[in-house]
């Protein structure tokens, strides 16, 4: 479980408490003597004695049964919320590289490379794309790629020889839901545009799809984006509201991965995906008092790409705003000032975005920046119909349909530009040996200091966990002092 989720359940575990701490505390009656009213027969009860004694009184046997219940109930209740069984692909696929926290997953994701064999965790491939979010019915290039995903995924876990090549996830770089991307976390466009559309075998079913926000998808509810990363908790609901679309009993395969507009997952050993949220960035450079998450994303990414995954080989940002791409779309100055040092300081390997419909490769220094937008969600960008350049770190540039294809197969990261039709148009390597500095000095130069960093972090965070406990207790230590309160001053009244 992550720090930012596991703080939210102990919230509502405390405020639960708290809740029952003051109920039990408010003194309805048994609060004081009895004091007849002036010249009637009638008379009203008060509570004459202080707030200490009142607590006191209130705090009887029954009374602290029923507390240490509540206590039980908030501890079941942060345990239920824990260990929640519908949980999404991602999450038991990646589950041995990242602090899920859930018992059941690391259990499932153990089965899950052991039936896939220890050369799981060296040699893998994932494919990328981006403006693929098509409006129903999709047209035939669309069609096309989806079909070649499908397959690059079951020959790799049909064909002997296409072992190492097995697809472990799916990128993709926005503009997930074209024109406007959805209403609400019960869209219909969650089933006709992505389950349906890219579904297929069982073996499709099984592999997580890693997304970012695209524009598009900031025209409509981006957040009902992030909710349907956890629809496997409650996939008859959606089976009910999608029931006049399909019966199929498995609408909600659990592939859809976007625990935030932006986040951080370690898919390897190796090897990190960093999601960005460039549109939000955008929004944040141009309209500051606009910026719900207040500037903190350019923060986190650094902190993630420089310190918490600093000593992790491979890096691999994924957002959907280019950077030094050939148009139409514009490569926005303060994306180009901020992330090109952070990619070339941190020794990220590539970053692939959209936004432009074709497919191309830039190179500056010892990064790459793929575009990989050709999705077929909407038709291509043609030169002659947009205003198009020619920049020089462009190694590569096809108006067409297709993917990408990474494989990492040893120490080797090697990429794959494929049209439509599985045909390989253009192929490149990270890190290769002409590049000057190599990898491992690239690394070894950042990771100095580092481990210094990570202590005082492991302290600030450990401090973060102690203190909900502290809350916990301060309640159970007023109670037990107006008990000793009471009794002391029950003890001089007999006196």
């Amino acid at each position: 479980m992550s720090a930012g989720r596991l703080r939210t359940l102990l919230f509502k575990c405390h405020f639960f408490f708290f809740c029952v701490c003051v109920c039990l505390c408010v003194c309805m009656e048994e609060g004081g003597k009895e004091k007849k009213g002036g010249g009637g027969g009638g008379g009203e009860v008060h509570c004459e004695m202080p707030t200490s004694l009142m607590v006191g009184r209130c705090v009887t046997r029954p009374r602290l049964t029923l507390l240490a219940a509540a206590i039980a109930v908030s501890v079941v209740a942060l345990a239920v919320d824990a260990a929640v069984s519908g949980v999404p692909v991602a999450e038991v696929a990646f589950a041995p590289y990242n602090n899920f926290g859930k018992a059941q997953v690391e259990e499932s994701a153990a089965d899950e490379l052991s039936s896939k064999g220890s050369n799981e965790d060296d040699n893998f491939c994932f494919i990328s794309h981006g403006c693929w979010g098509g409006k129903p019915p999709q047209k035939q290039g669309q069609k096309d790629v989806a079909a070649l995903i499908a397959k690059l995924i079951e020959d790799g876990e049909r064909l002997p020889e296409r072992r190492d090549e097995r697809i472990r996830f799916v990128l993709a770089a926005g503009d997930n839901f074209y024109p406007n991307g959805v209403r609400d976390v019960y869209d219909k466009r969650f089933f006709t545009t992505f389950e349906r559309f890219y579904g297929g075998s069982r073996e499709v079913q099984r592999v997580p799809w890693l997304l970012a926000l695209g524009n598009h998808d900031h025209q409509g509810n981006w957040s009902a984006q992030v909710s349907y990363t956890y629809a496997t908790r409650d996939p008859n609901s959606y089976i009910r509201r999608w029931s006049r679309i399909s019966s199929n009993v498995t609408a909600v395969t659990g592939r859809w991965y976007m625990p935030h507009a932006y986040y951080a997952i370690k898919v390897s050993k190796d090897m990190v995906v960093i999601v960005i949220d460039t549109v939000l960035l955008h929004n944040c450079h141009e309209r500051l008092h606009t910026c719900w998450d207040n500037g903190k994303q350019k923060w986190l990414v650094g902190h993630w790409l420089l310190h918490t995954y600093a000593s992790v080989p491979y890096k691999v940002v994924v957002g959907h705003y280019p950077i030094l791409s050939n148009g139409p779309h514009e490569n926005f100055a303060w994306l180009q000032d901020w992330l090109i040092p952070l990619m070339r300081k941190s020794c990220a390997s590539i970053y692939v975005h959209a936004d432009n419909h074709y497919l191309q490769v830039s190179k500056q220094g010892f990064q790459y920046y793929a575009n990989s937008g050709g999705g077929a969600g909407l038709g291509l960008h043609y030169p002659r119909r947009h205003k198009i350049w020619l920049l020089n770190e462009s190694v590569f540039h096809s108006v067409q349909y297709g993917v990408m294809v990474h494989c990492k197969k040893g120490r080797n990261l090697t990429h794959r530009v494929l049209s439509r039709t599985g045909k390989v148009l253009f192929g490149f390597v990270s890190w290769e040996s002409d590049d000057g500095a190599t990898l491992e000095k690239c690394l070894a130069d950042l990771t100095t200091g580092v481990d210094v960093v990570r202590s005082m972090e492991g302290e600030e965070y450990g401090l973060l966990l102690c203190f909900p406990l502290m809350i916990l207790v301060l309640p159970l230590l007023l109670v037990l002092i107006s008990i000793r309160r009471r009794h002391r001053i029950l003890g001089r009244r007999r006196l």
